[in-house]
């Protein structure tokens, strides 16, 4: 993971000027001039509209301070009977906030929305404003994931007439299940880890058979490979391989196995806190070898080898005189060796880069030296003969249409490399997820919705077979805005929920389903044996999303009817499925819904808040 602040402050900054969402475009708005009451203590009581808070401090838009966890601000917002020079009356009125690094907004006492500071937020306050109308609303802002204090700004307060035809106006989502498409691809099925787990137990390996987890990403698994006995040779110790090979087998998924990191015995320079380049890089090569080798031997053999991890960003010392890459051409030279030595049917690849295939400053997209490693692999294999079986590389918080256009980009070095481009089989995500940070998102419905339409939008549409989301399990309870998939006592979080959605509960054929617009994004499929029909929808927007209305249509269902149908709806959201709003309620949700059905086409209206998730799954009673 490798943080690009200059590049991404300009990204973000031009993405919020197109989304009208910058922080100094409407400096004349209404909103400016709402007086809200402020706070750094923390209660939920704080939501409640009858709550006094005539004690608070007041402040206004621009106001800065600094505090640590939360803060609060509460405000009774009148509607004015106009906007920009627009009635109000019969209209949708809002509030585009941003404060902190993230916060929830409460309107009437409920939740009504969560962002993040990349996120901004929509709070609705009504769908059908008058001008004496008064709305209590009360937003707690997350002062970063951890206790320490952070500055923050109230950088955004626009109070904004919301366009009719995404509030108010359905959202056709149509389906017909006579036009197949082929296999649903199980893109949601990897899992990733920077260094080991916890534990190994089967408890835990059944958390993710169930999620339907096929293939698992691990690092550091040679770095304590090599002992030092009390003589001062050394001895090969597979402890800690092997507990991860026996996981794997538990769950029932492939490791994807990165040769790393280098053992201390082995360092070239002596570092505990960086590793270097081997001292003898032939000694390097037999253990992993030896690696290869030993899982073959016992019965656990690797068919996925990429070649360490992120050396782009420079975190390897180089040997006297050589570049980065260099030291990595080297390195994986001397890899791709030893693993095909002891088993030729083994697949190799890499480079494992941090972030995209572009390098610094290149107005394409974010990169550290990407498109320096990139082509330089592909460049080394097509004039040795070297294999390159699977491409590698990480990306975290980007948008969905960056991560499809980094896909692309790898299609396109590609063409220059006609031997290499033969063959590439697959490529590989080795690390995603929301942020590189830690970030309360990770916690809360805000990821989950970011991490499905980032798979669908992005890692799906762009053909990338194995995605490995980072990480499996939290390391902190209270939820502190970890990496993990789950919680420290195994409990899901709203990202998990998604991920049962895309991996267990979608039927495995794919069929025609229309229905995207900036914010919706949706896919259909169909189990040929059952007639199960299955429909994802998700509602996420980069900068100030709106709920939504859907109206869903499926066509097809030959002798289908109202008495002879189930419909059930799973929904991850701000309330449903989600540990952050009640531990009590983390597991995934469903409701049963009563769609109209004629003639074998079934219809079925309900609302999506901004940031949901929800799977429509029609059943043949039996």
């Amino acid at each position: 993971m490798c943080p690009m602040a200059s590049w991404l402050s300009l990204f973000i900054t031009a993405l919020l000027a197109l989304a009208g969402c910058s922080f100094g475009s409407q400096e004349q708005n209404l909103g400016h001039a709402i007086v809200w009451r402020f706070t750094t203590q923390d209660s939920k009581d704080f939501a409640r509209p009858g709550f006094d808070d005539s004690a608070w401090q007041s402040v206004s838009f621009g106001y800065k301070w600094k505090s640590s966890k939360f803060a609060w601000f509460r405000a009774k917002v009148r509607i004015p009977e106009t906007l920009e020079g627009k009635p109000t009356a019969g209209e949708a009125v809002g509030i585009r906030w941003n404060a902190g690094d993230g916060g929830e907004c409460f309107v009437e006492g409920k939740i009504c929305v969560r962002y993040d500071n990349d996120h901004p937020a929509l709070i609705v306050l009504t769908n059908n404003a008058r001008s004496d109308l008064v709305v209590p609303v009360a937003i707690r802002v997350f002062m970063g994931a951890d206790d320490s204090e952070h500055e923050a700004e109230l950088g955004q307060c626009d109070l904004v007439i919301i366009d009719r035809k995404l509030i108010k106006e359905p959202f056709d989502v149509s389906v017909d299940i006579t036009k197949r498409l082929g296999a649903l691809p199980r893109s949601f099925a990897g899992m990733s880890q920077g260094g080991g787990l916890g534990d190994y137990n089967d408890e835990f390996a059944k958390l993710f058979r169930d999620l339907g987890i096929k293939w698992f990403r691990m690092d550091n698994l040679l770095t304590n490979a090599v002992k030092k006995n009390e003589d001062g040779t050394l001895r090969y110790d597979w402890t800690d391989l092997d507990r991860r090979l026996d996981f794997m087998k538990k769950i029932g998924c492939e490791l994807i196995f990165c040769i790393s990191y280098m053992p201390e015995p082995f360092d070239a320079v002596p570092d505990p806190n960086r590793h270097s380049y081997p001292r003898d890089w032939a000694e390097f090569g037999e253990l992993v070898y030896q690696a290869a080798k030993h899982a073959i031997e016992r019965g656990t053999p690797v068919k996925y080898w990429e070649a360490w991890n992120e050396i782009n960003t420079g975190w390897m010392r180089d040997p006297p005189g050589w570049d980065h890459l260099k030291t990595y051409l080297t390195l994986y030279e001397t890899c791709w060796k030893a693993v095909r030595r002891a088993d030729p049917s083994a697949w190799i690849g890499g480079p494992a880069l941090a972030s995209g295939p572009w390098n610094e400053n290149d107005p394409r997209g974010p990169g550290v030296n990407g498109e320096k490693f990139m082509r330089g692999l592909m460049e080394h294999c097509e004039k040795t003969g070297a294999p390159l079986d699977f491409i590698t590389w990480h990306e975290y918080f980007q948008p969905h249409w960056i991560m499809k256009k980094e896909a692309e980009q790898i299609r396109e070095y590609l063409n220059d490399y006609p031997k290499v481009k033969a063959q590439v089989k697959e490529f590989a995500i080795t690390e995603w997820s929301y942020a590189w940070w830690h970030d309360r998102a990770h916690d809360n419905e805000v990821g989950a919705a970011w991490a499905a339409a980032s798979m669908l939008r992005g890692w799906m549409a762009a053909g990338v077979e194995k995605p490995c989301w980072f990480y499996a399990r939290d390391g902190c309870w209270p939820p502190c805005g970890d990496w993990g998939m789950f919680a420290s006592n195994n409990k899901p979080k709203p990202v998990a929920n998604v991920c049962r959605m895309f991996n267990v509960i979608m039927a495995p054929k794919k069929v025609e389903c229309k229905g995207e617009d900036d914010q919706i994004a949706s896919i259909a499929s169909i189990d040929p044996d059952t007639g199960r029909v299955t429909v994802l929808i998700i509602n996420f927007a980069e900068r100030c999303g709106s709920p939504r209305k859907i109206r869903l249509s499926v066509k097809g269902l030959v002798g289908a009817g109202p008495d002879n149908l189930q419909c059930k709806r799973y929904i991850v959201d701000a309330t449903h499925s989600n540990l952050w709003n009640d531990e009590s309620r983390c597991d995934l949700e469903w409701v049963t819904d009563k769609p109209s059905v004629s003639g074998g086409c079934l219809t079925l209206q309900f609302d999506m808040p901004n940031n949901c998730v929800t799977l429509v799954e029609i059943l043949r009673k039996s």
